[in-house]
């Protein structure tokens, strides 16, 4: 299916950036690119609603990774928000919520 990705601006600044559709391995790249070109004027956060996302695959998970290890090496916090049920279970499984924050709401 391929993955969309559409970006806003919360009030506080953070900046958020929503997939839609499934996170693997064709859908890295695509996410990646909006990390690093979120993270060219680096916000003091930035926030991944993963709401309108079902699936994610282990190259989804390393981008995650990576995204939270760029960010970071510039002050910036990575957040995880909107996760379904099922890929918190999936997060909790390889330690991803050990690394990077999860909140329910992008204003969390």
């Amino acid at each position: 299916m391929g993955i969309h990705l559409e970006g806003r601006m919360d009030p506080d600044g953070s900046r958020v950036i929503i997939p839609i559709g499934d996170l693997d391995r064709d859908a890295a790249d695509t996410l990646a690119t909006a990390v690093n070109e979120s993270l060219a004027h680096p916000p003091g956060r930035l926030v991944i609603q993963m709401t309108h996302v079902q699936f994610c695959d282990s190259s989804g998970i390393v981008t995650l990774l990576d995204a939270h290890a760029d960010a970071a090496q510039l002050g910036t916090e990575l957040v995880l928000a909107g996760v379904s049920d099922h890929l918190r279970a999936l997060f909790q499984i390889c330690a991803l919520d050990q690394v990077v924050r999860i909140v329910e709401e992008s204003r969390g």
